[in-house]
Formats: C-alpha cells, structure tokens, sequence
C-alpha cells in the first residue's frame, strides 16, 4: 500500500493533518478577519488572499477546546473546488502514513464529526488527527470560496511523481525571513515551527549557537540560520522564531526572524544560483523569485539535514529535568567481545562523548559543569599539559589541556574548546560531541592504577562505537595530589 503525505499542524495542543492534496498553503494569521453575512459553527469572518475571500473556521470553538495559545496561522484548505481556512497555532511538518496506520474514530455529537481518523507520528509518538474536509463542508450555514488557484489535488500528483522517480512537479516550500533575507525550505524537512523562541543559556552557548529552547522534553540547541548559510549573523532584535530540523541523534533549530508562509513550488520556478555574488554555501540551491515577500534563497534541506557538524550540534540536546524519558532498549541486544580477556558488565547510563584527539566519552555523573574556553588565563611556564589558572565563581581553577595530557595531537581553538570542570580541575577539549546511553562498559579492578592514556582506558560501547572512557575524576585527583572529590563516581 502507498502511504499518503499529511501536512501536520497545531489547533490548541491538537496536532491536525491534513492531506497535501487538499492543504494548499499557509499564511500569517491577520490582526482582524472581515465579517460575513452568514452564521455556521466556528466561523468567524474571512481573509483576503490575493484578491480572493477565504471563510475562516476556529476548531476550537467549534470543538470546545479553551487555549491560552494565540493563533499564529491560517491553514488555507481546498476541497472539491472550494478553499476555507483554518486557524492554527504552528506547523509540525510533513508525514508519510501508510493507509493501515490509520486508526478510525467516532465521537458522539450533533455536529457532523470534523475528523476523519487518527495516527501516531512515529517520530515522537503524537496523536495527529486527520481533518475531515467532507464534513467541513456539510457543516449548516457553512460558507465556502470558489477555489481560483492553488495546488489541489495536482499537488499530491506531483508529490507522488516526484517520489516514484518520475517527472518532478511542485514542492510545498515554507518562506522564511531571516533579518532582511529571505529563505525557504520544503516543508517535508521542517519537524516543526517554534512560534516564539523562548532562549536559555547554555555551556555550548557561542559562535553561531544562541542557546537552547524547550522542545517536547528536551532542550534542542538553536542556531543562527544566516550564520550557517554563510550571510553573516542575525541581530538580536531578528531572533524571534524558530524552524526545527530532526537530525539522527536530536533536534536542531534554526532562528529566524518569521515563519511568512508555506507556497507550491515548482522546479521550473526555482532560478539558478549566479557564479558570484554569493557566499559559498553548499546549502544553498537556487533562488524562488515573484513571491510576495521578493526573492527567496532556496536551502537544499537534504544537505542541511546530513552535515557532520550540524548533526553534532543536534545530538547535544539534553532532556529537561522531570520530564519522561523514552523507554530504553534491552542492553542486551547489543554484545560485548567476548574471548579477549576483558571483563564487561551491562550498563546503561549517560555519558558525554567529545574529542580529545580522538572520540572519547566520560560518565556525565562525574562533569560538574561545562564552560567556555576562557578569556583570562594566567599562563602557566612549565610547558606540558597544564596551561594556566583561571577564576570561575570566585575559584581558583588549574587548566588542563586533556589531549596533551593523553599524549595526543589536537588544535585547540579557543572558540570551539570547552572546559569540563571536574574535581577542581579544567580539562579542554576541542569540542563536544553529544550526551549518549552507554550498552555496556569494561569492569575495572578497584584496585587497578588508572592510565593518563587512551591505550590502557576500559572501554565503553556507546550506539555502534567502543570508545575509550576517561575517568577524569580519576585523572583531577592525580593532578591535584589527592586532594579533588569526586563529584558523581566514575
């Protein structure tokens, strides 16, 4: 069976879908709507787009669901030639759901019932409910728009088309607006829309990332969208919403300035990129021109969505305390070696994995904080893996270069370091990696000397890599003569 594209979106805390055949595009929702001569359940006036009355329905009302969320949207339908719009508080995406995922739903009311079914987005295990369009439109005293333009349902054939490998025809493609740039993306690459980027510091805090937001029950890194594509940096005063992007191990998200709309593209609308003019991005693709907004660069979504580094940034997202965290994997799935002499044991816990030449990882139990690189240090004479003191909340800290203490060659740049603080000590690295599950882990005699080296390190098997696990309380302990505690255990 083929599976059917549904543009997800929000009504309240709902999350609703609708076929992209019948979903023609989205547009900001205006301060007032135009009142109508007409009364039917959940209507409340009308909006102008390009010159054409569109009725517009509230769910809520119609369903009785009270939200203190504000609509941010309206969800331009199109069925059997005639459009209504919908208010909604964001997109969440684009989803590909086989017929027998669907789930049919009754509810027992005098209205005729508004949703069709219902289907759990695997991603994240949200209930979706599907938009009857049908029922929509036997609602009494329901008005409708004669459909002059749009994609309907040549839009699902395109999509289809292009799937199968066929001749490619439109893309839903989501205008953004980035300071005074424009962007767009297709839509099937947005997990979701941030309505109203709510930043909070965090240790990973510089360079193009301008702190984490609050996503489901985790805290998603967030970037600058110029910054990645090479255009120079947003002001603070653009930083308002936000575009989220599903990596392999997390979430990303991109600050923008607005989320404009969502339009039907073709290929042939999109212009090639000139040979100057702008800077080098393998991100970007072409140029959408005649938009209502001007031209728009358009971000190829593959190549933003498989970069090596945006992904690191994304597996660097953390669970918000108290929040429920997903059911771990049987340990056991994965095994151990077996037959070279080492003892393993079956653990599953947090580890923070980042470089210190090569990819290491250290029980996140033992990192008291993480830090930038810092700006002040007293400079250390000696030569050799320590290089200097520096004053964090009114301490006096020793700063260690953990790869030159390992033995290994590694660039350090200042803006990229962090400072793992631990037992009174400031190991830097060159660069985070990710907070990861641990499967299993090399027992260690208590008795054993531990190594300041990567050759005699246990090691711990982290998704498909064995690594190499530092015990840097260990390690802060013998820099400091005995004197370091130990924060979490090793």
């Amino acid at each position: 069976m083929s599976g059917i594209l549904y543009g997800v979106f929000t009504v309240a805390d709902v999350h609703v879908a609708l076929p992209l055949s019948e979903l023609r595009e989205v547009i900001p929702c205006p301060a007032s709507f135009n009142p109508l001569m007409a009364s039917a359940p959940g209507l409340i006036g009308a909006v102008m787009l390009r010159h054409q009355v569109i009725p517009v329905l509230d769910l809520r009302r119609m369903v009785g669901v009270d939200s203190p969320a504000d609509p941010e949207i309206v969800v331009v339908a199109s069925y059997e030639g005639s459009v209504f719009g919908l208010l909604a508080c964001g997109v969440r995406g684009v989803v590909d759901v086989e017929e027998h995922e669907q789930l049919g739903i009754s509810v027992n009311v005098a209205l005729p019932q508004v949703f069709a079914s219902t289907f759990e987005r695997a991603e994240d295990g949200a209930v979706v409910c599907v938009l009857d369009c049908a029922a929509i439109k036997r609602l009494p005293g329901m008005v409708f728009a004669t459909d002059t333009g749009g994609p309907s349902g040549a839009l699902a054939q395109a999509k289809d088309e292009g799937r199968d490998g066929g001749t490619a025809g439109r893309n839903m493609m989501m205008l953004l607006r980035a300071g005074d740039i424009g962007l767009c993306v297709d839509v099937a690459h947005v997990h979701s829309v941030v309505p109203e980027l709510v930043l909070k510091s965090s240790p990973i805090d510089g360079g193009i990332i301008h702190g984490v937001i609050e996503l489901g029950e985790h805290y998603v890194p967030t970037v600058d969208a110029l910054a990645v594509m090479g255009l120079g940096a947003l002001a603070p005063i653009d930083v308002k919403r936000g575009v989220a992007m599903a990596y392999e191990r997390g979430l990303l998200t991109f600050a923008v300035t607005e989320v404009e709309s969502i339009v039907p593209v073709g290929d042939g609308d999109v212009l090639p990129l000139p040979g100057i003019g702008l800077p080098a991005s393998d991100f970007s693709v072409g140029i959408l021109p005649g938009q209502a907004g001007g031209s728009y660069l358009v971000i190829d979504g593959d190549r933003l969505r498989a970069d090596a580094d945006l992904g690191t940034l994304a597996a660097l997202g953390t669970p918000v305390p108290g929040a429920g965290t997903p059911a771990r994997r049987d340990a056991r799935e994965e095994e151990p070696p077996e037959g070279d002499g080492r003892v393993i044991e079956h653990r599953v816990r947090k580890y923070l994995t980042y470089l210190a030449g090569p990819e290491v990882a250290t029980p996140l139990t033992q990192i008291a904080e993480i830090v930038p690189h810092p700006k002040d240090v007293i400079p250390f004479a000696g030569g050799g893996a320590m290089r200097g003191v520096f004053t964090h909340h009114r301490t006096s800290v020793p700063l260690v270069d953990l790869p030159a203490l390992l033995g290994e060659a590694a660039e350090i740049d200042p803006a990229m370091a962090r400072v793992l603080l631990v037992g009174g000590v400031g190991f830097i690295v060159p660069a985070l990696r990710a907070i990861e599950e641990s499967t299993w882990e090399e027992r260690v005699p208590a008795e054993a000397e531990v190594p300041l080296s990567l050759a005699g390190s246990p090691l711990v098997k982290i998704g498909t890599r064995m690594l190499a696990r530092l015990d840097l309380v260990a390690f802060a302990r013998t820099m400091v003569g005995g004197r370091g505690t130990d924060p979490g255990g090793g």
